[in-house]
C-alpha cells in the first residue's frame, strides 16, 4: 500500500474532542488529510489550514447516530482512507464482587460493540480504498489491573476484533495500537476513584507518573498513530504495537 496525501481523503476520528483523539485528528489535518470527527460534544475544533475538519456529534453506542456519521462521511464526496477508533471508557472502576454488570455491558457497548458497528458501515469505503482501520487498544489488554477487569477485558477483546479483521478483509490493514500512559481525563479518573478499587502498589504507580511529569503528552502517540493510518503496509495487518514498536521505524520510513 502506499502513502495517502491526497486532499480528497477523509480520515474518521472517534472521540476527537479531547485527548488523543483531538491530537490525532490535529496530526492528520498538519499532514492534510481531512478529518470526521466523532463525539458526544465539542466545546472547540482543531485549527486547520491545509485540511478540514468536520465535527459530527454522535453517541457511537446508539445505531442511529452511527448511521448519521456514515451518512456525513458520504455527503463529503470524499474517499475514506483510515478509521481511527480511539473513543473509549475506563468505568467501572470496581472490583469484580462489587461492580454493576449492566456498567460492563456499557464498557463492552463503547470499547467492543461500537469499534463493531462503525467497521462495520465504513468497510465498503474502507476495501475500496484500501484503506486502514486502527483501534486504540492498552497496555491492560494484556496486563491485569485491580478495579480495571472490564477495561482490561473489552480491550483484550478488541484486540481479537482487530486480528480477526485482518484475517478476515485482506484488502485493509486492521492495527491495534497501545499509546502508552498519556495525559489524558482516564488518568484523572484513574486518580481521582482508583483509591480503594485498585491495588495500592498499582495506584501508586500512576500517581507517581503523574506527579513526576512522566505522562505522555497526547501529541506523541498521536505522531505514530497518524503514521500507521497513512502508511502501514499489510504485513502489519493484525499486529498489537506500542506507539514507539520498532515495527513502525522497520516498516514506514
Amino acid at each position: 500500500m502506499t502513502s495517502i496525501k491526497h486532499q480528497s481523503t477523509l480520515a474518521i476520528v472517534t472521540g476527537a474532542s479531547r485527548g488523543i483523539g483531538k491530537a490525532i485528528a490535529h496530526e492528520f489535518l498538519q499532514r492534510g488529510i481531512n478529518v470526521l470527527g466523532v463525539a458526544r460534544s465539542f466545546t472547540a475544533t482543531p485549527a486547520a489550514t491545509n485540511a478540514t475538519f468536520i465535527p459530527c456529534i454522535a453517541d457511537i453506542t446508539n445505531p442511529d447516530d452511527l448511521q448519521r456519521v456514515l451518512e456525513a462521511a458520504q455527503q463529503t464526496g470524499m474517499t475514506v482512507t483510515a478509521l481511527v477508533n480511539n473513543a473509549g471508557t475506563l468505568n467501572p472502576i470496581a472490583k469484580i464482587s462489587d461492580v454493576d454488570v449492566d456498567a460492563w455491558r456499557q464498557s463492552f457497548e463503547v470499547n467492543v460493540v461500537a469499534v463493531i458497528a462503525l467497521t462495520q458501515r465504513f468497510l465498503p469505503m474502507l476495501r475500496a480504498s484500501n484503506g486502514r482501520i486502527i483501534n486504540i487498544s492498552s497496555g491492560a489488554a494484556t496486563s491485569a489491573y485491580q478495579g480495571w477487569a472490564a477495561y482490561c477485558a473489552s480491550k483484550a477483546a478488541l484486540n481479537m476484533v482487530t486480528q480477526s479483521l485482518a484475517m478476515e478483509e485482506p484488502q485493509v490493514v486492521a492495527i491495534a495500537v497501545r499509546p502508552g500512559v498519556v495525559d489524558t481525563d482516564m488518568q484523572t479518573a484513574v486518580r481521582s476513584a482508583g483509591e480503594g478499587a485498585m491495588r495500592e502498589d498499582q495506584f501508586a504507580k500512576f500517581q507517581t507518573l503523574y506527579k513526576s511529569g512522566a505522562l505522555l503528552q497526547p501529541e506523541v502517540p498521536a505522531r505514530a498513530i497518524v503514521r500507521l493510518a497513512l502508511e502501514a503496509p499489510q504485513s502489519m495487518s493484525g499486529m498489537f504495537l506500542n506507539w514507539n514498536a520498532p515495527e513502525i521505524e522497520q516498516f514506514i520510513k
